[in-house]
C-alpha cells in the first residue's frame, strides 16, 4: 500500500477558479473547520507567486495537487514519504477533470452534481481494509450517507444484495460484477455510517457461551429442529469448545450429523442466542 490510512483525516475538491468546495470527505475529526482550511489553501494558492504543495501546521500538513479547474488538497498527519498520498491525490484529480472538466469549467454553483464522485476518492482513500475473512453483517439503523446518490447509490444497493450475513468479504469480490477496489471502498462506505458491521467464520476451536436472545426466536427455532436447540444452548458452557461439543453429540445416542450441529449452530448465533466467550 505504501501510505498508513490512520493519518488521512480530510479530502477536499476546490474549483479554482471560484474557490468552492466541491466535494468534501473527512475521515476524522478536525480541530479546525475544514471550510476554512479550504479557503486557506485557495487563497494561498490564488496569491502565491511560486507554486505550493505543502503547507506544514503544527498538527497536521495539507498536501496539495493543483490542475487544470481543480485543485486536490488532503490533510494528514505529517508523514515521512509525502508520495504514497500523492499519488493518490494524482489519481483523485485526473479522474475529476476527465469526469467533470467541462462542468467545472462552466459552472453553475450547483455542487450536488460532483457528490457521487466520493466514490473516486474512497476507491484510493478508503475508511478502512478489512479483512478479507471477515463477514459483513447488513444492520438497519445506520447514519445517512451523504453522497448515497445516483451511481454510488446503485452500487451500494448491489453490494447489499450479496451481504447475506454468511458469505465474507472474498467470497463476495468473487461473485459481485464490480472492480475489487471499489468493493473495498463501498464496504468501508457502509462500515463508516454503521450500515454493516463484521463477524468471523467460526472456528472449531471457538468457545461459545449462552446470551439471552428473543423467546419468540426460540420458539421458532424450537418449532423449526426441535430438541437439539435446546441441547446445544445446554451444551455450550462458555468452557468447552464448538469442537468437543460436536464430538460429544454426534456420540450420544440421537447421534447429531455434524453438518446438522454446525447449521445450527450458525443460526443460534446469528440469533443472538449463542456468541464467543468474551464478546457479551
Amino acid at each position: 500500500m505504501g501510505y498508513d490510512l490512520s493519518n488521512v483525516r480530510y479530502v477536499s475538491l476546490i474549483r479554482l477558479e471560484g474557490g468552492e468546495s466541491i466535494l468534501n470527505i473527512p475521515y476524522a475529526e478536525l480541530t479546525v473547520d475544514p471550510d476554512l482550511i479550504a479557503g486557506f489553501v485557495t487563497a494561498v494558492i490564488i496569491f502565491a507567486k511560486t507554486p505550493i504543495r505543502t503547507i506544514r501546521k503544527a498538527a497536521y500538513d495539507i498536501l496539495i495537487e493543483v490542475g487544470e479547474t481543480v485543485l486536490v488538497l488532503l490533510v494528514v498527519d505529517p508523514v515521512p514519504n509525502e508520495e504514497p498520498y500523492r499519488k493518490k491525490l494524482r489519481a483523485i484529480l485526473k479522474n475529476v477533470e476527465e469526469e467533470h472538466g467541462e462542468s467545472l469549467r462552466k459552472f453553475e454553483g450547483d455542487v450536488r452534481k460532483f457528490r457521487d464522485f466520493a466514490l473516486n476518492v474512497v476507491v484510493e482513500f478508503p475508511f478502512s481494509v478489512p479483512d478479507m475473512e471477515l463477514v459483513p453483517i447488513r444492520k438497519k439503523n445506520g447514519v445517512k450517507i451523504p453522497y448515497r446518490v445516483g451511481i454510488v447509490d446503485r452500487k451500494l444497493e448491489t453490494l447489499e444484495n450479496y451481504i447475506n450475513g454468511k458469505r465474507n468479504i472474498a467470497e463476495i469480490l468473487g461473485l459481485i460484477d464490480l472492480p475489487d477496489e471499489e468493493v473495498i471502498a463501498l464496504i468501508s462506505i457502509l462500515k463508516k455510517y454503521k450500515w454493516i458491521d463484521f463477524r468471523r467464520r467460526l472456528r472449531p476451536g471457538d468457545v461459545l457461551e449462552r446470551r439471552d436472545c428473543s423467546d419468540s426466536l426460540l420458539m421458532r427455532l424450537r418449532q423449526q429442529y426441535g430438541d437439539p436447540v435446546d441441547n446445544l444452548l445446554e451444551a455450550m458452557d462458555g468452557e468447552s469448545s464448538i469442537e468437543s461439543v460436536m464430538a460429544r453429540l454426534e456420540a450420544a445416542p440421537f447421534g447429531f450429523d455434524r453438518n446438522a450441529i454446525w447449521f445450527l449452530i450458525n443460526k443460534l448465533v446469528e440469533g443472538g442466542c449463542l456468541c464467543l466467550k468474551g464478546t457479551l
